[in-house]
């Protein structure tokens, strides 16, 4: 009877062991299932706002193109916003995408002086997402 009990004992503990296994190992595939392009796009749009907010301009520059990169050096880039108002916020609206494009539209919020003191603003604001290389990066035209 006591060689069944630890029979029994030992035969549980290999199922329960290889139930952990199998759940383990199914986590790991879910963790490698490819986001979709709306939410990768997703994602870099917003770290990338996050960037212009901070005024990080090496990191908003790794977010172009690279062809851009290489005509556009970061401290020039960052002369396209000189005089723009204060972002506040920024918010992804839409990702869609067709192949290597994506259109996102962003909702920004950006505080300027007017006659009655600081002002909030909201606007969409579109841009151009491309994949290359198998990331996604914003597109700048010249």
């Amino acid at each position: 009877m006591q060689a069944l009990t630890t029979a029994n004992t030992f035969a549980r503990r290999k199922l329960l062991a290889a139930a952990a296994l199998a759940v383990t190992a199914l986590s790991g595939c879910a963790a490698l299932t490819p986001a979709t392009p709306e939410a990768t796009v997703t994602a870099r749009a917003e770290q990338r706002w996050k960037a212009l907010m901070a005024s990080d301009w090496t990191a908003v520059h790794t977010f172009l193109t690279p062809a851009f990169r290489a005509t556009m050096p970061a401290d020039r880039y960052k002369e396209r916003f000189v005089g723009v108002p204060r972002w506040k916020n920024a918010t992804v609206k839409s990702v869609k995408c067709e192949a290597d494009t994506c259109t996102v539209n962003v909702r920004i919020e950006a505080e300027y002086g007017g006659r009655g003191g600081l002002q909030t603003l909201g606007t969409d604001v579109p841009e151009t997402w491309l994949k290359e290389d198998g990331q996604w990066y914003k597109f700048e035209a010249r």
